[in-house]
Order: structure tokens, then sequence, then C-alpha cells
């Protein structure tokens, strides 16, 4: 079949948070776009009930909702610092009725190929399951990075039930956690979680880590914590100081991790992606979970740590976070060194030479992650007018992303922390590329003269 005719347009790859600011951004410039979705509605990951969604019944945000939401759409005040997943699902419908972008979306759009068609400029063809072809000026990929569940590589075979989290969804699906010996695999956000939720139903709840993390408590003095850190941030209070005052505010308010059994970090705070939550510690220290070192074998029923010791299980979850997966395009056209590697892109987020295509919400922030998504699509929206009207703008975007960028932060050395961005300082950067942009865009490509 001929490509259907979208000369001129440009495509947005998915319809979740990132999805629907990048969708706005583009057609608030003057840019025509279309969003392609490939549930039944908008929300991505908050979608609660879709077959992609990775959030569970008891899922909330990890950071405020001030530090969450969109740059020109707030949550409402009345809400919790820390909303749930209903009413985040209820805010990002709110956005897209707002911003008038559901007639622009296309549902029921599963994306199967994204193909160059020609050289920088020459722009992409989108392939949907339904076989149809669409050529496209430019290309958004906002379709999220949590869709590969990454398991871990344990030798042996358990005889129980082995879920990922990811299809974990509460402590009566997939199986009932009622009465059950559970060992939750993954010190992450999601494995603390779960297995905070476990040891109320569960007989036994075990937590296994492979290293020791900073908690840090939803609040501090009444205020969500990582309003205060903000706060010393915007006053430039150095990273050294910024570290004592926390780990003080942390260890007033819930204990530092060693104090409760859990293994001292092998880095500094901040180094590794915060662990949000207010209950394990206190729950660890009752008795109500139990913590346990790696995992290096299944043997049946039974699990062996790292330690040596060996303990019993009827259900494991695996906590153990995704795979980068953008399994639509070959990843080298992103500067991966492989056709499934991780995309190489200045900011996460812009090709190196090519103006026509950009990746929104390949990051994990340590705060929230909408405000900045929302930034990163003013940015990409700024791209495309300059590429059609302004070499000035376009050309100066260009040399601005070959250079080197710098984090104040050093990231322990995982896959998990690949994509990792401190907030404060990724926001600063885009939003002195943006107003770069909007200088330029806004001289004449020529200059007049009077």
């Amino acid at each position: 079949m001929p490509a259907a005719d979208t000369a001129g347009r440009w495509c947005v790859i998915g319809a979740g948070p990132s999805g629907l600011t990048a969708l706005k951004n583009l057609r608030a410039a003057g840019i025509d776009a279309e969003a392609l979705e490939r549930e039944d509605d908008v929300g991505g990951n908050w979608y609660f009930g879709s077959p992609t969604s990775r959030v569970f019944a008891s899922t909330r945000l990890i950071s405020s909702r001030r530090l969450t939401e969109y740059v020109d759409y707030p949550m409402p005040r009345h809400w919790p610092a820390y909303p749930d997943h209903r009413r985040c699902l209820d805010y990002l419908r709110a956005y897209a009725r707002h911003f008038d972008l559901l007639p622009h979306i296309r549902t029921h759009a599963t994306v199967e190929s994204v193909t160059p068609r020609g050289g920088p400029g020459a722009g992409w063809r989108v392939r949907t399951a339904d076989g149809t072809d669409r050529d496209y000026a430019g290309v958004v990929i906002a379709s999220g990075h949590n869709h590969v569940p990454r398991l871990p590589d344990v030798p042996g075979q358990f005889r129980g039930v082995l879920i990922h989290a990811a299809d974990y969804k509460s402590p009566t699906h997939p199986v009932a956690l009622a009465g059950k010996r559970v060992l939750v695999i993954g010190g992450g956000n999601s494995g603390c979680d779960i297995a905070v939720e476990c040891s109320h139903h569960a007989a036994a709840t075990t937590l296994s880590l492979r290293r020791g993390y900073y908690i840090v408590p939803r609040e501090i003095m009444g205020r969500p914590a990582d309003l205060r850190n903000e706060r010393l941030l915007r006053l430039g209070v150095p990273v050294w100081l910024r570290r004592l005052v926390s780990l003080r505010a942390i260890d007033r308010t819930i204990g530092l991790p060693w104090r409760h059994g859990l293994p001292r970090p092998d880095h500094r705070l901040w180094e590794t992606h915060p662990i949000v939550n207010s209950d394990l510690l206190a729950l660890i220290a009752a008795g109500r979970i139990e913590p346990a070192a790696d995992v290096t074998a299944f043997d049946g029923d039974a699990v062996v740590f790292r330690d040596g010791r060996r303990a019993t299980y009827d259900i494991i979850i695996c906590a153990t976070g995704y795979r980068t997966a953008l399994p639509f395009i070959d990843a080298r056209l992103l500067g991966a060194d492989s056709a499934a590697g991780l995309p190489r892109l200045h900011l996460h987020l812009l090709h190196p030479t090519r103006d026509d295509i950009a990746v929104v919400g390949l990051i994990q922030p340590d705060s929230g992650q909408w405000g900045l998504t929302d930034l990163q699509a003013r940015l990409v929206a700024r791209m495309a007018v300059a590429a059609r009207r302004s070499p000035r703008a376009a050309a100066w975007l260009y040399a601005a992303r070959q250079r080197p960028l710098r984090s104040p932060i050093h990231y322990v050395t995982s896959p998990r922390h690949a994509l990792e961005v401190e907030h404060f300082s990724y926001r600063r950067r885009l939003e002195r590329l943006i107003a770069g942009m909007d200088r330029r865009l806004r001289r004449p490509a020529v200059p007049t003269h009077g």
C-alpha cells in the first residue's frame, strides 16, 4: 500500500505522560501533529488495568505533586502531596481535554516499525499493526521504557510461584499472598512498596537486597522530603552540605538503614535512584519484614542466599527492573552501538545530528518526571520549528548538543542508572536551551535594514 499522505505532520508514539506533553507542545508551536496510542485511551503506564500498565492497586507517586506536575498545568492544590494512580490518571486525562488533544490521538494504533525515508530532514515512515504506512516529517518517541521485565539471572529452578513486579497488581492478584511465605527480590521503590504490602497479608515476608540503599521518608517534619531538598538546591547549598543536612534529617525521621539491620550503602546519598518509603524500616524493626542478602540459587522450593543461608518460600516476586527497549526502531538510528542497544542521545532526548526525531521521557530523574518531560517537549517543538524556518536557530541547537554534559552527581554504574539524571541541573539545562532557541527564533532569518 502507498503510504498515507501526512506531509509536514509529526508523529508522537504514545499517549502517556510523555506523549501527551509532546503532542501538546508541538501543536502549540504550530506543528501539525498526531499521536499513535496502542491502548483504547490515554494515560500510558498510569492507565491501571490496561495490558501494558505496570502500576499496582496501591501505587502512588514517590515524588511530590509539586515536583511532578506539568509546567503549565498544576495539580489541584487540595490533593494530597503524593497522589495515587487514580488521581494521576484523572490528571492526565484532564490535561488532554484541557489542551484539546483527544481529536489528535489515534487509539488502538500499535506501532510496528519506524524507518527513515532518507537522510536527515527526509522524515520517517511509520507502520502500524494494521499494515498502514504513514509518512511523517518528524517523529517523537514517547512510549516509555518500563515494558520488558528484567528477570534475575539465578541458577536452578524454583518450584513455587515466580512472577515479576510488572505482573503484581494486589495482594490477591495474580496470586493470593495470604498465609504464604513470600520473597521479594529487589530493593528499588517497587520492591520496597510490594514488600510493605506483603507484610500485611503474607505469613512471612523477606526482602532480598543486592546492595545497601539509602531510604528517604516521604515527609520530613510534615513537608515532602523532595521539597525540602529542592529548597536547599535553590539556595545553592553545596552537595556535601546537602548530604550532611539530609542524612541527619532522615536519621531523626526514620533512622538510617544500617540501624535496622540493612547493609550499609557502598555509595553516598543520591548516587543511586532514591528509595522513598516511610514504612519499610519500621516493619523491619518490628520483625514483619526480614532483610536478606542477594539470591545466588534456586533449589526446588528453597532459595540460597549469598551469605549461605537457605530458606523455603511459596512465592517469589522479582522487582528487578526493566530493560530499555524500543522494539519498533533500530536503536542504531538513535546512536546506539547495536540494534537493541541503549540510545545515545543528547540529554537522553535529541539525536546528535537529526532535527526530525527525538525521544521524550527516556530519563529516570531523582525527582518528579512530568515537568521535565514538558520542558523536553518544549525544546523538541522549537527544534521542529527551527528546522522549518530558522537555519540560525537550528545551527545553534546543533552546536549546543555536541557539547558533553556533566552531572553534579556521580551515579553508581549499573543498568538501573543508565538513564538517571539529577533533576535540578537537568531542568536548568533544558530551560537555558529553550531560552536560547526563543531568542534566535524571534530574530529574523535575514537582517533587515531601515
